[in-house]
């Protein structure tokens, strides 16, 4: 009797044990022993089966991003057909934190399932490298990480009148970086002033604006016009006056600048007539001599206007006519009487003339007559016969009665009145009594006499008679004018006619600034004194000083403001002068021929004490000094002198771009030719993608490298690393991704039918490659195993054997 056991791992199938027979047979059929096969186990989180070699045993393979912590291997008992040990667990694999601060980096997405990050860059920073990593069982990361570079936004925006302030162009320009504009004299910023380099690489906008500076609108002038041309910056406004108004001031002032109007207000004043002509033996009398007023003349008394008595200031300044004149009155010619005379032949104003009659004749009327205003004082009196009048005779008088009342009644009443130039001294009337005689006695006449005047303040009064009817005259002293009547007479009450008049300081008219300068005035009053003195930068021409006369005049004539002169600048046979006008506050330009460069201003003012403000201007030759260095670039040529030229290269893998490879040197001292231009780094195209497979490498300027990585089951054929050249090509030839291969198995007393040798992936599945063997002589051999995995390591995962039979 034999009894049958089968190796570790084999389950015997059919009898244990057979008995020899006598025959030298042994009874029953030989069992067999067959491998334990045990159910699949569950699936495993994070993790896979993969059966090796031995039959009885498995191993299990994590994902990348986990691994097992219990290594031992299960193992499928034989008997009650169960998995020994307890199932497994996947575990993260625990890899080094990303060096997020120090590369900037921002952890946008964490797949903990698969052990993936996702990484970005911090605001203002661009990606180089990989953007997602994967956690490998050997708990390293997949790929480097990638560095964040700060992004630079280029040169700034050009803006039209106007230049950066706050930066140079040449200085590079990262993330948050600002650059501040100012404009160009006579433009403004309008908008935002400066520009920030934002995150996108790009300038924020609006760009600023440079828009020519706006004045206001002019202010209106009393009695004027203004006329604007414009309100930007160089615009005029004209000034102009209305009828009867001259300008005093600028008649165009210019936008500046500063948004103010240069030239200052002007003012419009009333045109002025020259003072009216004094007439003799007359006065005029006027408050202003402006346009649209008036003057009036007047003549003393005794004299008549001959002329208008008004003249009117026009607009051009003069007289609407001419000057009258005062004409001395005259009366009529005496007329003669009959059985009388007269005495005096004169007949002008004031005169006066006596009556007379020959003998046996008496004078009826006034015996004198005065020439006045309008004639003669009265009618001409008459000389009738003496018998024809009785009279009681008195000194000076007569008696007046009717010529046919020759007798004296009781009860008649007679009146007596005195001659001119005499007054009574009793009653003016007597009365015949009853007794035949009179109630008293004649009066007399004696001649009228006025009081003397009194001299007024500051004048003096010319007294030659005070008798009735005779005349004194007024004048005051010198510096003083009379105001009212020059001449009074005496009159019947023994009074004066008409008021007194006074004597008036003289004054005279406030005279008015000159041009560009200003005057201080101790007195309008006469013998007061006028001062006058020029603004700075001008010399007065005339006297300084003007007294108020007694013709109210003031006198000499007006000085006037002259600008200082400088004359011609003297200046070096290689400085060139453009301007004409050598007076205060005048300029002109400066310049140097061709190649040299002045030293200092290239304006040269005329100043208040006739000197100009570039007293030695200086040619010297032009140099425009080393240009500006560019970033990774360098600049050729060591003559930095009028004429020559410097030229930029830039370093191995950058480019030229932005300016004008060459500069040329001006005779202004600048460089020529726009802007320095700048190295921009040499990029490469995007490489092409690849059939199952990526690219790690997100940057591709030059000397940048990239690498092709191919999935799981695929292998690289070719260099996997492309390079960046400095001529903007990839060096390297673009790789395939082609099926891992596993190399035929070998099979002792067998044959392998399958073909297909491609690796089957990480995890087994129905779908999986599978070769599959027979046995060749299936009367001396049977398979420990019927099919073979191929796996990621081109092996196949269990090789077969062929057994022998017992």
């Amino acid at each position: 009797m034999v009894a049958y056991s089968c190796d570790k791992g084999f389950l015997i199938r059919g009898e244990k044990r057979r008995t020899c027979k006598a025959n030298g047979e042994w009874g029953g059929v030989l069992p067999v022993c067959q491998p334990v096969s045990c159910p699949f186990p569950p699936p495993l989180k994070n993790g896979f089966i993969q059966v090796r070699c031995s039959p009885s045993q498995i191993h299990v393979k994590a994902q990348s991003s986990k691994v097992w912590r219990n290594i031992n291997c299960n193992h499928c008992k034989q008997k009650h057909i169960f998995w020994k040990s307890r199932r497994p667990r996947c575990n993260p694999v625990q890899c080094p934190e990303p060096p997020l601060e120090e590369n900037h980096l921002v952890l946008r997405s964490l797949d903990s399932d698969f052990g993936t990050v996702e990484l970005s860059c911090e605001d203002g920073y661009v990606l180089h490298g990989a953007r997602t990593l994967r956690c490998t069982p050997a708990q390293e990361w997949n790929d480097t990480f990638p560095v964040c570079k700060q992004v630079f936004c280029g040169p700034p925006p050009e803006v039209a009148f106007g230049d950066p302030s706050s930066a140079p162009l040449s200085a590079p320009s990262y993330f948050s970086s600002i650059v501040s504009y100012s404009c160009m004299d006579g433009f403004t910023l309008r908008k935002e002033g400066s520009v920030t380099c934002q995150a996108n690489g790009h300038w924020s906008s609006p760009v600023p604006e440079c828009i020519p500076v706006e004045c206001p609108q002019p202010v209106e002038i009393a009695n004027g016009i203004v006329d604007v041309q414009g309100l930007m910056y160089l615009s005029t406004a004209l000034f102009s006056c209305k009828l009867g108004y001259t300008l005093v001031g600028n008649a165009t002032v210019l936008c500046g600048e500063s948004g103010l109007w240069i030239g200052g207000v002007p003012s419009c004043r009333p045109i002025e007539c020259s003072v009216p002509k004094e007439i003799p033996n007359g006065k005029v009398a006027y408050t202003k001599l402006q346009f649209t007023h008036a003057v009036t003349y007047s003549c003393r008394r005794g004299y008549r206007l001959q002329g208008p008595e008004t003249l009117k200031c026009l607009a051009n300044g003069q007289w609407d006519q001419e000057t009258p004149v005062c004409v001395q009155i005259y009366c009529a010619p005496p007329y003669p009487i009959d059985n009388g005379f007269v005495e005096g032949l004169d007949h002008k104003f004031g005169v006066t003339i006596f009556y007379s009659c020959f003998p046996s004749f008496q004078l009826v009327g006034q015996n004198h007559l005065t020439c006045e205003e309008f004639g003669w004082s009265s009618s001409v009196p008459v000389c009738v016969p003496s018998d024809s009048i009785t009279s009681k005779p008195i000194g000076g008088a007569t008696v007046a009665f009717s010529p046919m009342d020759m007798s004296f009644l009781h009860g008649t009443v007679i009146v007596y009145r005195c001659h001119k130039g005499y007054e009574l001294t009793a009653p003016t009337a007597l009365v015949c009594l009853e007794d035949g005689g009179w109630n008293g006695t004649a009066p007399m006449c004696v001649p009228a006499e006025c009081e003397e005047p009194p001299s007024p303040d500051h004048g003096s009064v010319n007294i030659t008679d005070t008798t009735l009817g005779s005349l004194v005259k007024y004048s005051c002293e010198h510096g003083y004018e009379l105001e009212g009547e020059s001449v009074r007479q005496c009159v019947a009450g023994r009074q004066w006619s008409d008021v007194p008049p006074v004597c008036r300081p003289i004054t005279c008219d406030d005279p008015g600034n000159i041009d560009n300068g200003s005057n201080h005035v101790d007195s309008f009053l006469y013998l007061g004194l006028l001062h006058y003195e020029c603004n700075s930068g001008f010399n007065l021409k005339g006297g300084d000083t003007r007294t108020c006369q007694a013709d109210g005049r003031w006198d000499g004539e007006k000085p006037w403001c002259e600008p200082v002169l400088c004359g011609s600048p003297v200046v070096p046979s290689d400085v060139t002068v453009k301007g004409k006008e050598y007076t205060f506050n005048k300029q002109v330009e400066l310049s140097c021929k061709a190649g040299l460069l002045l030293q200092g201003p290239s304006v040269s003012v005329c100043q208040a004490d006739g000197t100009w403000s570039q007293g030695s201007p200086e040619c010297r030759p032009a140099n425009c000094g080393r240009p500006t260095s560019i970033q990774n670039g360098q600049v050729l040529g060591s003559d930095f002198g009028y004429g020559h030229e410097v030229w930029y290269k830039c370093e191995e893998g950058y480019s030229l771009s932005g300016g004008n490879p060459t500069r040329l040197c001006r005779g202004d001292g600048l460089w020529g030719e726009g802007p320095a231009p700048r190295c921009d780094i040499i990029a490469c195209d995007p490489p092409q993608d690849i059939s199952h497979g990526f690219l790690n490498g997100s940057s591709f300027n030059y000397n940048d490298v990239v690498e092709y990585v191919c999935f799981d089951g695929y292998e690289v054929v070719g260099d996997p690393v492309l390079r960046c050249s400095a001529q903007g090509h990839w060096v390297g030839t673009v790789p395939e991704c082609l099926p891992c291969l596993c190399t035929p198995p070998m099979l002792k007393y067998g044959v392998v039918l399958g073909r297909d040798h491609v690796v089957a992936g990480l995890q087994a599945s129905p779908l999986s490659p599978v070769v599959w063997w027979f046995v060749r002589n299936l009367l001396f051999f049977h398979m420990a195993s019927l099919r073979g995995t191929v796996t990621a390591t081109e092996t196949l995962s269990c090789t077969p054997a062929c057994l022998g039979l017992r």
